[in-house]
């Protein structure tokens, strides 16, 4: 399975001049009015930007399958094409405080088994009373911060595809926007913010092949998680609850759910 997983060298990005004038303005005072107007500006300013070299690029990590294969292949990719760029881990503390704790699992497996070290990662902690920011704006804050003050020059998101419409044996989530039929660019370039989304027209059995692919399958995968059960369904967080969609969805792909890493002979 060939999924192409794009570092770009350089990008482009509003003249300071321009910056300034869109922050006066209030243009960056949310992300989704970037990615809503950013034609409109495109077009009336399409020579107002400098071409940089990327140093940074930044992710969200869940600590879930598919975040964390992204993150171990974009990290392949800066150490064996020996590119002079950092990858800067990102995680928010949720609803469910996991988050962090298995995206902190990952980022130290994949540094031993690649022999590379990420940026220090980076945890954030919304007030844990307020759902809309823990969960949604927390998100949006951060990159508006992160890309005002360069700490991330391009970012990164492993969300992936719901499984195929037509298929019966899979529940449905309430994620519309996930579905097959969404429109949803692979890449957004808003002369201030760039996001590259490379899952984001495959599903979970994708996910699977790229696993097996790198021969992950039976020791990083068995590390991350992907679950919403409660703390009593899950032993306070330690396994899956395998009765939530996100559980449902990991066998569908999988056939399993907190196998033990173990070792495994690939063909």
């Amino acid at each position: 399975m060939n999924i192409d997983i794009k570092i770009p060298r350089e990008y482009k990005k509003y003249t300071p001049k321009v910056l300034n004038e869109l922050t006066k303005n209030g243009y960056f005072d949310d992300v989704d009015e970037i990615k809503n107007k950013s034609h409109i500006l495109e077009n009336k300013i399409k020579e107002e930007f400098i071409i940089k070299k990327t140093e940074v690029i930044g992710q969200w990590m869940s600590g879930g399958a598919d975040s964390s294969i992204l993150a171990y292949m974009l990290c392949k990719k800066i150490k064996e094409e020996n590119l002079n760029i950092k990858f800067q881990p990102l995680s928010v503390r949720r609803g469910r405080g996991w988050n962090p704790i298995y995206a902190g699992h990952v980022i130290d497996f994949i540094e031993d088994e690649l022999d590379f070290k990420m940026n220090d990662h980076i945890v954030y902690y919304p007030d844990i009373n307020d759902e809309y920011q823990r969960e949604t704006k927390e998100f949006r804050d951060r990159d508006m911060e992160n890309f005002n003050t360069g700490k991330i020059d391009i970012l990164y998101s492993g969300i992936t595809c719901n499984p195929p419409e037509d298929d019966v044996t899979i529940s449905k989530n309430k994620e519309r926007t996930r579905d097959e039929s969404a429109e949803r660019p692979l890449e957004s370039w808003s002369g201030f913010a760039y996001y590259i989304n490379p899952f984001f027209k495959i599903n979970k059995k994708d996910i699977k092949k790229l696993y097996d692919k790198y021969k992950l399958t039976h020791t990083l995968f068995p590390i991350t998680r992907s679950c919403e059960g409660s703390d009593y369904e899950t032993g306070n967080y330690t396994f899956h609850c395998g009765k939530c969609w996100w559980c449902e969805e990991r066998l569908w792909a999988f056939g399993f759910l907190d196998q033990p890493a173990q070792e495994f002979i690939y063909d």
